[in-house]
């Protein structure tokens, strides 16, 4: 297993979530990463001293979420006063696995949130999937454990984990899910022979929590949401985003799959295109994803394929500009010469990307709800206000449509399902259909 990698040098922020960078230190040519505002000094930039500490440091921070500075201090203090010879300790676990018997659930942690990194990766490499999220949440939960040594965690210290979260508050369906990414955890210990052979067995054992036999509260269903909704809501979001929305409601596609549309994808022959996202919920298990573009849909996307053909059609960035261009339009006193000559900065902290992601997307449609209701309440402070909705409910309203039109099946290709019953999770069914049977039958 290889080391942690000395990155490029860089100042710009960093993404929520992601690994905290090895940076460089000009004036004294050190090594130092900044976790939790706070600095950690290194040793010598490049060498292995320092790659080693920044090893140890990462995967404590992912795995705890923090840094003894006690812990560290000794640590740094040890490699000064008796510097690694030989191979690294990291170069050493790749050819011989610590023993079971001596390795802490922190270590653990550790080792497997590094292979994490890389391991769960979009078909492109360039994210990381909601598996990663899923084992961050597996340390979080596991960090009141982290001195145990890792043969020790069993079933009960595992349902003790699963209780206390469903005492807090976590749905039923997040406390299994929890349970689940614990698991995993231990069964990649096991598969590297970093616990003994047979606790990933004896974890199996824990029953998920059961509908109606827990105190964990139920997640309210996702239901299709009201076209009248959401064409009270389309006004008071930027263009680029309503237009995202249309053309989801139109394809029914998932919400990743529309934040990552590029013209590359599509093929426009013919009156109906074809669209063959690269980056889709089944792409790691080398599935294709073929979707159909109708004329409407069509009509909402042909002005945001004039770009190059590996760009992204539905940028935050754009959507930034054309906002901009209106607010300054709209200015009633004129730009002074500072205004007019001042430019972005090169290193702004805070630049929009160049495509919308889930979290995103999301966001700018709750704003938009936040903002009608503002409206709604202005207008007539006794108006009802409107539920906030979430983009995967589009998918559920045109899986819905698709069913009652032209049946399962054809909701089952449009959403691109490979077994009819999760079809049938996404496509209400048409009760208006069986109240017409009842009426001829009884």
């Amino acid at each position: 297993m290889a080391g942690w990698p000395l990155p490029e040098v860089t100042m710009a922020r960093r993404p929520k979530g992601s690994v905290p960078s090895l940076q460089l230190h000009k004036p004294s040519g050190r090594a130092r990463v900044t976790i939790n505002g706070r600095d950690h000094w290194l040793g010598k930039w490049g060498s292995p001293e320092a790659q080693e500490a920044y090893r140890r440091l990462i995967n404590e921070f992912l795995a705890t979420g923090r840094i003894s500075p006690d812990r560290e201090r000794s640590r740094l203090a040890q490699q000064v006063v008796d510097p690694p010879v030989g191979p690294t300790a990291h170069q050493a676990s790749s050819e011989s696995a610590p023993p079971p018997t001596s390795i802490t659930i922190a270590e653990v942690l550790g080792l497997y949130l590094e292979h994490c990194t890389t391991y769960y990766r979009t078909a492109d490499g360039k994210r990381r999937t909601s598996t990663y999220g899923n084992a961050l949440q597996a340390a979080r939960a596991l960090r009141s454990f982290d001195g145990l040594p890792a043969k020790d965690f069993g079933p009960r210290k595992l349902m003790h984990i699963r209780d206390a979260e469903a005492a807090t508050g976590r749905a039923r369906v997040g406390c299994n899910k929890l349970v689940k990414a614990i698991r995993r955890v231990f069964r990649w210990a096991e598969a590297h022979e970093y616990v003994p052979m047979g606790l990933h067995h004896a974890l199996m054992t824990v029953e998920p929590l059961l509908p109606g036999r827990t105190t964990a509260h139920e997640l309210p269903p996702i239901l299709p949401v009201d076209d009248a909704v959401v064409e009270m809501t389309l006004p008071h979001v930027a263009p680029i985003v309503a237009d995202m929305v249309r053309f989801q409601r139109l394809t029914g596609t998932r919400p990743g799959e529309v934040c990552g549309l590029r013209p590359v994808d599509i093929d426009r022959e013919g009156d109906v295109w074809t669209w063959r996202p690269t980056d889709h919920k089944n792409a790691w298990r080398k599935k294709a994803r073929v979707i159909m573009i109708g004329p409407k849909a069509q009509a909402i996307l042909r002005g945001y394929l004039v770009r190059p053909a590996v760009d992204y059609c539905f940028s935050p960035a754009e959507s930034e500009r054309q906002r901009s261009k209106v607010r300054r339009l709209a200015r009633e006193s004129p730009l002074t010469p500072s205004q007019r000559a001042r430019k972005p900065k090169a290193n702004g902290r805070r630049r929009p990307r160049d495509h919308y992601d889930n979290a995103s997307y999301r966001r700018a449609i709750s704003r938009g709800v936040v903002a009608l209701n503002k409206a709604r309440l202005a207008e007539d402070p006794k108006a009802t206000l409107i539920e906030d909705w979430a983009p995967n409910r589009l998918r559920h309203t045109a899986g819905t449509e698709v069913r009652k039109k032209f049946g399962l099946e054809a909701a089952q290709v449009v959403l691109g399902h490979a077994q009819a019953d999760v079809t049938q999770i996404y496509a209400e069914a048409d009760m208006e259909l069986a109240a017409e049977v009842v009426r001829k039958i009884g």
